[in-house]
């Protein structure tokens, strides 16, 4: 009798102490912040990103060089060995003059919040460049270039999320009235001046909006032409060229059968 009181007696206080266990679980998963990307929805990682993305655009039109702000991206990842998750993204390019590469990448991350912690590292003999940044909330900044690049791609991440593409819809700011420089370009290139317009945009830490406008422009060429004159291009290659007007950057990718023209502005209030 006595031992099956003591075994109903420790089943009770091993009972109890699951309970306890499951209680303060529960209230940590809702209130404990986040130790890893994987414990964080998408939804809640994306003001955080496109807050990041705002200030390392900042960031990047704080020296001469031309940029241009990639479009939203997000990408499906493993989350686990049997689920899958989305990491989101956003990318800065930097088109610069040749051998300010790392010049550029120093620049930049020290235009970057202190509580950042940019720094720029030279690896390989100081043959290549990796820059990396620590946003918080677990979005990194991360760029890799050879000294000599001229093009190079600051990337935002978000890391693997649960989550779906449409957890990262909406919410980025309106990107207002495109520049007259993108119709001014489109038509010196031999396309048209109502050419369909596609436009993105992040916030600027100090307020207001900088975006980036794109569209079709006429047939592919040879080499830089339609520029403004007495304008030099930053950077150009076999895939196009880019230069500055004022504070707008623009970019154009003669790559494919067709230019397209990219045109960035500094920060303003639509």
């Amino acid at each position: 009798m006595a031992s099956r009181k003591r075994r109903r007696w420790v089943g009770v206080v091993v009972g109890g102490w699951v309970l306890v266990l499951a209680l303060v679980s529960w209230w940590s998963v809702r209130n404990d912040p986040a130790t890893v990307p994987e414990q964080q929805g998408l939804d809640r990682a994306m003001p955080a990103l496109r807050k990041a993305t705002g200030r390392l655009l900042a960031a990047a039109q704080s020296g001469p060089w031309v940029v241009r702000l990639g479009a939203p991206r997000a990408d499906k990842c493993a989350l686990t060995p049997v689920r899958d998750g989305v990491n989101a993204g956003r990318d800065v390019f930097l088109y610069v003059p040749g051998d300010r590469a790392r010049e550029a990448l120093d620049q930049v991350a020290a235009a970057l919040p202190s509580g950042y912690r940019a720094s720029v590292v030279p690896t390989r003999s100081g043959t290549r460049l990796s820059l990396f940044a620590d946003a918080g909330d677990f979005i990194a900044i991360e760029a890799e270039a050879g000294r000599a690049d001229q093009v190079l791609t600051l990337s935002l991440d978000t890391g693997c999320r649960p989550g779906g593409p449409a957890s990262g819809a909406g919410a980025d700011p309106a990107a207002g009235a495109a520049p007259a420089t993108l119709a001014e370009t489109v038509v010196a290139l031999g396309g048209q001046a109502g050419a369909e317009v596609s436009a993105w945009a992040v916030a600027c830490p100090a307020g207001g909006t900088a975006a980036t406008f794109q569209a079709v422009a006429g047939e592919s060429g040879d080499g830089p032409r339609g520029l403004p004159g007495g304008t030099t291009p930053v950077w150009s290659g076999a895939g196009g060229w880019a230069y500055r007007i004022g504070s707008e950057s623009v970019v154009v990718d003669d790559s494919g059968d067709r230019s397209r023209v990219s045109v960035t502005t500094a920060c303003r209030v639509s």
